[in-house]
């Protein structure tokens, strides 16, 4: 919480400050100005919460206080823009009598105005009512708003396939930051409606998931952020159509590429949520239903296996088996390489809010040493989708709510 205060009455200050610390406030939350040009500075170096402004203000040190200076500011503030708004913008004097003329005007432009006397506890109790309505804002941020949140990198065939095998009941698309197309509405899981967002990104590749994943987080605070869709393999680890389990994710192409061509890695994995990795290995039986019922397009002839392993991320497509001889000194069990995956782990692992558990699961659509080809992306968009509501029903039933 960052407060501004300003005064040119140091006496003034100073009790209001105290009053302040004596509710949690510490000084370093704390901002004074002493005159609307210097308020016009620190309003221009952060954002604050609270805005508290003596009516009478000088325009500069040594001017005279004058109510044109503080209306001239807030409208700066308010009307045009010049400035971040404070959330509260209150106004706090100590001179009722000579503060007429411009009362009204002040108090259109503020959020209250209230008479300062250190022995009247008015201007305490508002204060006070104001710090409690911030400080359960600040809690709200940090408990979880909705169940899931679900990140594709494509519309089609990813996302297309996850709401055709979802129980879902979405609204219109719309924008989230003039660039993030997602929806928002519910899906009923074992009798409970929870609520659900579905986004996919304007651009593939780990920088596009990472802003993606860190907005979406913050507007949804979701229990569970999780990715489908389709990836690439590793022939030793993999086959077509075989169902990845990110347990881990981190940026191949970070490090240092050397004189003798060779690339030195520098490995920085964040990890998806253990025990949706976990209910990830349990749902077996239910994949061998899923690929039975897929019609329509070409399918593996096997049912797909469940592989636990790094999920690696890079901004390039892999189609090449002399790139191969990058991942060898990386992991010796990689399993599947995307574009996206490493991004939303990342900023799910940096999120400071409401806590959130996280998972990718992506089908293998080709393996990573062979011409790419199109013929299983929509069953791997498929399946993932189908695995991924199994992990998270299987989640939904260890939880109280």
């Amino acid at each position: 919480m960052r407060i501004l205060l300003v005064d040119d009455n140091q006496q003034k200050s100073d009790v209001i400050i105290k009053f302040l610390n004596s509710k949690g406030i510490k000084n370093e939350s704390i901002v004074v100005a002493e005159h609307a040009s210097a308020a016009r500075v620190k309003l221009s170096e952060c954002a604050y919460d609270i805005l508290l402004l003596d009516v009478l203000l000088p325009a500069r040190a040594g001017a005279k206080p004058s109510g044109e200076h503080s209306v001239e500011l807030l409208r700066q503030i308010v009307e045009d823009g010049t400035s971040a708004a404070p959330q509260f913008i209150i106004g706090i004097t100590a001179d009722a009598e000579g503060t007429l003329s411009y009362t009204a005007e002040f108090k259109a432009l503020v959020t209250q105005v209230v008479h300062f006397n250190p022995g009247d506890g008015v201007w305490q109790e508002m204060l006070t009512a104001v710090l409690q309505l911030l400080k359960r804002q600040d809690q709200a941020k940090k408990t979880n708003d909705y169940d899931i949140v679900v990140l594709n990198a494509l519309r089609t065939p990813e996302l297309d396939n996850l709401i055709k095998v979802w129980p879902v009941k979405l609204g219109p698309e719309k924008l989230l930051c003039q660039n993030i197309l997602h929806s928002t509405g519910t899906i009923e899981l074992d009798g409970i409606t929870r609520r659900v967002a579905c986004a996919h990104l304007s651009q593939m590749g780990p920088i596009a998931s990472a802003h993606a994943a860190a907005n979406l987080l913050s507007e949804y605070r979701p229990r569970l952020l999780v990715m489908t869709g389709i990836c690439g393999g590793f022939s030793k680890e993999v086959s077509i159509g075989d169902l990845v389990i990110a347990d881990k994710s981190w940026d191949w192409q970070a490090g240092k590429w050397t004189d003798d061509g060779t690339l030195a890695s520098s490995v920085d994995p964040r990890d998806g949520a253990a025990d949706l990795v976990a209910y990830a290995r349990t749902i077996g039986d239910a994949i061998k239903l899923a690929h039975g019922s897929f019609t329509g397009y070409a399918r593996p002839v096997n049912p797909p296996e469940l592989v636990i392993g790094p999920m690696v991320t890079g901004s390039a497509v892999v189609a090449s088996k002399d790139i191969q001889e990058v991942f060898k000194g990386q992991h010796r069990k990689m399993a599947g390489i995307d574009m996206e995956c490493y991004g939303m782990y990342y900023a799910a692992s940096n999120y400071g809010g409401a806590p959130v558990k996280t998972l990718c699961i992506k089908a293998v659509s080709d393996l990573a040493d062979r011409a790419k080809d199109d013929d299983h992306q929509q069953f791997c968009s498929y399946i993932s989708a189908a695995a991924m509501l199994e992990v998270v029903r299987c989640y939904f039933k260890t939880v109280q709510n």
